[in-house]
């Protein structure tokens, strides 16, 4: 398994649904739809769900990369209406807490009966810094009840404690408390009570897991390898390319001296041929054999 969650809570929720390769999410406050992304692995063995994200450039990637799920570009809270929303690019940190841009804010109640139907929501993922309490307030537990709950319950970039604010709605709704990893609280509807001997440790080696991370410096050294020793084939074809051009050229140089040997032989001799007594002696009669050649035979029969 690769692990894409910022703190492993795909590991965990992965235990609890193991051998399912149809299973229905909700995330809200999804972000990024790999990195630290509590949904991936899910999409990835075929799941399917709702992703919450109302910061533009997060909405952007989760529309690309998420085509099997619904991708909505919004916020939660208690009820709807529209609020300033403050948007902090690359990070994970937007929220409703402080005013940048105007985001749609509907209720979990809502999304729910427009998307959600009559499915089961195996789990929902909340990571909202420090709008939890609204999105929680605004949903339907009675007639929408995921399985599992997961929710950010930290103030942001900080181990403090931030949960006693909602805990008690969940808890008053039939939720039972069953993890807490550091970052997140897990609970369990009451029905599913008997998931609860998948929290009993925290992620460990017989999880046989990757960290995303580590997969990914993993997948880029072997391309990286991959990519060196096709560099090394290209490489070897063109010295083989090279030296064969050598050998050409080698074979042409040898010709052409070749060549120019025989022409200057051939020089030599003509020199030789033409400055001989023999030569001198009979060029009057070389002359005299082209005049006849250009007059022609005599008459038939002269003498």
């Amino acid at each position: 398994m690769i692990s894409y969650a910022q703190n492993f809570e795909d590991v965990m929720l992965a235990r609890a649904f193991r051998g399912s390769s149809r299973g229905f999410y909700i995330d809200v406050g999804a972000m990024d739809p790999v990195t630290h992304s509590v949904t991936c692995h899910f999409y990835e063995q075929g799941w399917h769900g709702i992703n919450i994200e109302p910061s533009a450039a997060h909405f952007a990637r989760l529309a690309a990369l998420r085509p099997r799920d619904t991708n909505l570009n919004l916020a939660l809270g208690e009820r709807e209406e529209l609020r300033d929303f403050y948007d902090v690019p690359e990070s994970g940190l937007s929220s409703l807490a402080q005013p940048d841009a105007a985001a749609a804010h509907v209720t979990l109640a809502r999304i729910c009966a427009e998307h959600v139907g009559g499915r089961t929501v195996d789990f929902l993922k909340i990571d909202v810094e420090g709008w939890e309490r609204q999105v929680i307030a605004g949903g339907d537990w009675q007639r929408f009840r995921p399985r599992i709950v997961l929710v950010e319950a930290t103030r942001p970039n900080s181990p403090e404690a931030a949960w006693a604010a909602w805990e008690p709605m969940l808890l008053e709704r039939g939720y039972l408390f069953a993890y807490f990893d550091g970052l997140n609280r897990f609970y369990l509807r009451r029905e599913d009570a008997a998931l609860s001997r998948h929290f009993a440790v925290p992620p460990n080696v017989f999880d046989d897991f990757v960290p995303w991370d580590v997969e990914r410096l993993t997948r880029e050294r072997d391309g990286a390898r991959v990519e060196h020793a096709q560099l090394s084939e290209s490489h070897l074809r063109l010295s083989e390319s090279h030296a064969r051009l050598l050998e050409e050229h080698d074979r042409a140089l040898t010709e052409l001296a070749r060549e120019a040997g025989q022409r200057m032989a051939l020089e030599t001799e003509l020199k030789s041929v033409y400055g001989s007594h023999s030569w001198r002696v009979t060029a009057p009669l070389r002359r005299l054999a082209r005049l006849l050649g250009r007059r022609g035979p005599g008459p038939q029969g002269g003498t």
